[in-house]
């Protein structure tokens, strides 16, 4: 054989095993996952959320939707339909269009609701890592360690084993970005509109299209929310309309929500000064308008670029999700995109320093250390969140290597260089 026959066996030879212990990562994150996911099952009555979801849908279907927005009506329908329950109660804050949006999910009966609905968490979030392989080019060991990252995190675990609607988010997330890139509008508009399961995470993004002129799939996205809130006015009426927002206003509301857990600058601020809470939920909330507003600006900056969304993802979402009204750990999810692209410089170069230190961060959000820091620490009135002072530095440093560093368009090359 000759040496360059030789050199080519050799790389054939270590792509091969790199790919083999990629494959490992894979399958040792994902079967943690599972793993997990599974023995949680039981713990149903005490850990689930969907009775959230489902009860207020089943009373739509009984005819007394208003009910679905009061504690009463949630606590008599929630222990009716889910005796393993016990006294707990869990709200519902989702806002009516996205209530209308859930309802075909009380056509399933509740015992059977309880599997389907964790495969189709599941589901969605298969799907939104397939269009994360699609969006970003990643190649198949890209994936497999993509796929370890994902299933050894505290966001995929949390999400799936308690069921709440990340995964369904990261899907309307990477799914809007990637059917913008594809000029596909109404497919963005339609996956944007799944947002309104939780609209205080969507209104920042929103803001930056609007900046960035993605007007055609705003205008999808809007006309969905203007159905969904003729469908929801149908079973709710102004009844209904007024208990949603006197149940979200209420502060005996607020330890259902548990604010005070967000890796958020609300979060962390009640953890400090609980008893200012009145006066923190005010600053707190001015804060989010002001970022909506910076989203809309950055979004112009940037209207030009031709990755104007990938520098949203990268620079301006970590931040929005710090200055959010609310935002779990499992929300975070959302930030898979952001770290993509750190890792494979599709939008700007990051050195090593860099990517070690994304690394080296991201160990507090992945298992079983996350489960160290909530219940033992957080949960026992720990005041200082380490997935907040870890955020916030890697938000702000975002925002501003995006702004400074982010590479120009073609056109806009060429024009500089002609002054």
């Amino acid at each position: 054989m000759t040496t360059n026959e030789d050199n080519s066996a050799k790389a054939k030879r270590v792509a091969l095993i790199e790919n083999i212990i990629a494959t490992l990562f894979a399958v040792i994150g994902v079967g943690v996952l599972c793993t997990l996911i599974y023995l949680s099952l039981p713990a149903f009555g005490g850990i689930s959320d969907l009775p959230e979801y489902y009860a207020p849908a089943k009373l739509i279907l009984e005819g007394h939707g208003p009910d679905g927005y009061t504690l009463k009506g949630l606590e008599e329908a929630q222990h009716r339909l889910y005796p393993s329950m016990g006294q707990r109660i869990v709200p519902l804050f989702v806002p009516p269009q996205g209530l209308a949006l859930l309802t075909p999910i009380a056509v399933v009966p509740p015992e059977v609701m309880r599997h389907v609905w964790k495969f189709l968490l599941a589901a969605c979030l298969a799907v939104a890592i397939f269009l994360l392989k699609k969006t970003f080019s990643l190649n198949y060991k890209q994936t497999c360690y993509l796929l370890a990252a994902i299933g050894l995190s505290d966001a995929a675990y949390n999400s799936l084993r308690i069921d709440q609607l990340a995964p369904i988010l990261l899907l309307s997330y990477i799914g809007a970005i990637y059917c913008l890139e594809k000029k596909q509008d109404v497919g963005a508009g339609l996956f944007l509109a799944l947002f309104v399961l939780k609209p205080q995470q969507l209104l920042p993004f929103l803001a930056y299209l609007a900046g960035a002129k993605r007007l055609k799939a705003l205008a999808v996205c809007a006309a969905v929310f203007a159905l969904l809130s003729i469908i929801a006015f149908a079973p709710m009426g102004t009844v209904g309309i007024s208990n949603y927002m006197a149940l979200v206003s209420a502060p005996s509301s607020v330890p259902y929500m548990q604010p005070e857990l967000n890796p958020t600058i609300r979060g962390q601020l009640l953890r400090l000064f609980p008893q200012s809470a009145t006066t923190i939920f005010t600053v707190t909330s001015a804060l989010y308008l002001a970022t909506i507003a910076l989203g809309a600006f950055v979004g112009w900056k940037f209207r030009n670029r031709d990755n104007a969304l990938r520098i949203g993802a990268l620079g301006f979402t970590p931040l929005a999700l710090v200055a959010s009204m609310h935002c779990h750990t499992y929300d975070l999810l959302l930030l898979v995109p952001t770290i993509i692209m750190i890792f494979n410089d599709s939008v700007i170069p990051f050195g090593q320093i860099w990517k070690l230190a994304v690394m080296l961060g991201t160990i507090v959000f992945v298992l079983p250390m996350s489960i160290e820091i909530q219940h033992n620490y957080l949960l026992k009135g720990g005041q200082l969140n380490p997935w907040f002072f870890l955020l916030l530095p890697l938000g702000i440093a975002l925002f501003i290597r995006a702004w400074r560093q982010s590479p120009t368009t073609e056109s806009e090359n060429t024009a500089s260089g002609s002054l």
